[in-house]
């Protein structure tokens, strides 16, 4: 055999063993893929199957609400009633008592103002009596 079948058969089998330590470290590769992918899968299936749990919870915990919801429903409306009543009640009490409680205030202004000029009429009358000697002008 020549020389160069000889070292063309030599090259070719180090291609087929370069070939072969690729497709070997691929596979290997290819093998931790594929683990990293179970695990993935197995990490999903138990996320899924929680999620389904909640998505059950959260719709019992709707259903609940459903059959709550129309009695607080039928309370606030009472309770808006009764608010609207007693703004009505207050706003009526404020009309009756408003023009009673100012004509008071009013009066008590001017008793205040009128025994506020008395005492000081007095008091001059007081204090002119006392600067002529006790007697009256």
């Amino acid at each position: 055999m020549p020389v160069l079948l000889q070292v063309c058969a030599v090259i070719v089998t180090l291609a087929i063993a370069g070939i072969a330590i690729a497709t070997i470290t691929a596979m290997r590769r290819f093998e931790q893929t594929a683990e990293e992918f179970r695990k993935t899968a197995r990490v999903v299936r138990a996320t899924v199957a929680e999620a389904e749990g909640v998505t059950r919870q959260v719709e019992e915990l709707i259903g609940s609400f459903e059959s709550v919801v129309p009695p607080l429903r039928r309370a606030a409306e009472r309770l808006e009633d009764v608010s609207h009543r007693a703004t009505n009640l207050s706003s009526a009490l404020l009309n009756e008592v408003e023009g009673p409680i100012r004509n008071t205030l009013a009066l008590v202004t001017g008793v205040r103002s009128g025994t506020r000029s008395l005492v000081q009429a007095l008091s001059r009358r007081m204090h002119s009596t006392q600067l002529n000697g006790g007697q009256t002008p």
